[in-house]
């Protein structure tokens, strides 16, 4: 370990990053219902533990570290905003991920493409029953 340099605790980034790929996968498990999956249930699971786990990675591997430089926990002699320039591309690359960049992965395209379809099945049937809802507090029948 370098004196000029504070600990390098990459075990805290990969925790992180393994929360987030499990948070995923739990959420994968239990909010989508058999209608939702219309590819084989595993190929839905693989796609959330990779989502996440790619989210995980740029949350863990960039935003964590950012935050800890910000706080002084890594090194309080080196520069904050040095370790800032690298949110920018986090923040965007994050937003692309999120947006489906992956889903013309070579080998991940097919498990991605699975947990899309049956994230985006789930928001609609969840669209659907909040406008229900709302239709049944506005007073809108079937005739409306």
């Amino acid at each position: 370990m370098n004196p000029e340099h504070g600990p390098l605790m990459l075990w805290i980034e990969g925790i992180v990053a393994l929360v987030i790929a499990l948070a995923f996968v739990l959420h994968a498990f239990i909010a989508f219902k058999p209608e939702h999956v219309e590819h084989h249930p595993a190929r839905v699971r693989i796609g959330a533990a990779i989502q996440g786990l790619t989210i995980g990675l740029m949350i863990g591997f960039v935003v964590v570290p950012l935050r800890m430089q910000y706080m002084d926990v890594i090194d309080p002699r080196a520069a904050p905003g040095l370790s800032t320039l690298s949110f920018l591309p986090a923040l965007l690359m994050l937003i692309a991920i999120r947006r489906g960049a992956l889903l013309k992965a070579p080998v991940l395209k097919t498990y991605l493409r699975a947990y899309r379809r049956a994230s985006l099945l789930k928001a609609r049937d969840d669209a659907e029953k909040a406008l229900a809802k709302l239709d049944k507090i506005e007073g809108r029948g079937a005739a409306a």
